[in-house]
């Protein structure tokens, strides 16, 4: 779904470093974010509600928002700021560079929250349930880390499921019609809509195993960018 640019979260995001890490300078202080405690990283935040309502829930863990986009960026971290919560941080930027600045193994949990479906056969490396991110995912992830996915959209959901079994995931949880949430999750603003109107939500967990097909070396990130 498209955002229209907005001047003052682009400004925000400029002007307010204190919750975001910048992937373009030192990261000594990403690394020791996510090796304090255990990490989770959502990629596409949309507002943030998602990940500061489970931050705020588990404020034994540690949280890392990624988004490309600099409105969307910008919006998001200024709902973390207003949080005043010290679990969760943003990251704007690509996550493929995020991938390849922090340390191998590192991340406990990846949440996918209804991402975008890019139909067109010639989009497919952007979905993010593609070869090229979950090798990425995998190279990141510790020894049995998880995926959480959510969507409404039914062949975006079929796609992801046929990508996570030919990659030798292990699939630990799956629900064709997600209505009530478990524990460990919340409640997007994109899935709040799509209830409102009667859309079925798809939720699967899918967790790394020692089979799990993964980038042999440090050195393939950088080849994919």
């Amino acid at each position: 779904m498209r955002v229209k640019y907005k001047q003052w979260a682009v400004d925000y995001l400029k002007d307010n470093k204190v919750n975001q890490f910048n992937l373009l300078e030192d990261n000594e202080d990403l690394t020791k974010f996510i090796l304090s405690k255990k990490t989770y990283v959502e990629i596409g935040p949309g507002k943030g509600e998602f990940i500061l309502s489970l931050a705020s829930k588990f404020r034994d863990l540690n949280f890392i928002v990624i988004e490309l986009n600099k409105t969307i960026a910008g919006i998001c971290l200024k709902k973390i700021d207003e949080s005043k919560l010290e679990n969760v941080k943003l990251v704007a930027g690509d996550f493929y560079l995020f991938a390849k600045q922090i340390p191998a193994s590192s991340i406990e949990g990846i949440f996918l929250n209804f991402s975008d479906p890019w139909p067109k056969r010639k989009h497919e490396n952007r979905r993010l349930t593609s070869e090229r991110f979950l090798l990425n995912y995998a190279y990141i992830l510790k020894e049995n880390g998880k995926i959480f996915q959510k969507t409404d959209n039914k062949d975006f959901f079929e796609y992801s499921l046929k990508m996570y079994e030919r990659l030798n995931w292990k699939q630990t949880e799956v629900n064709l019609e997600y209505n009530e949430l478990v524990y460990f999750d919340s409640e997007t603003e994109y899935e709040h809509k799509f209830k409102s109107l009667g859309n079925t939500i798809y939720r699967v967990v899918e967790a790394k195993q020692e089979s799990t097909k993964i980038l042999e070396k440090e050195h393939e990130i950088r080849n994919l960018l």
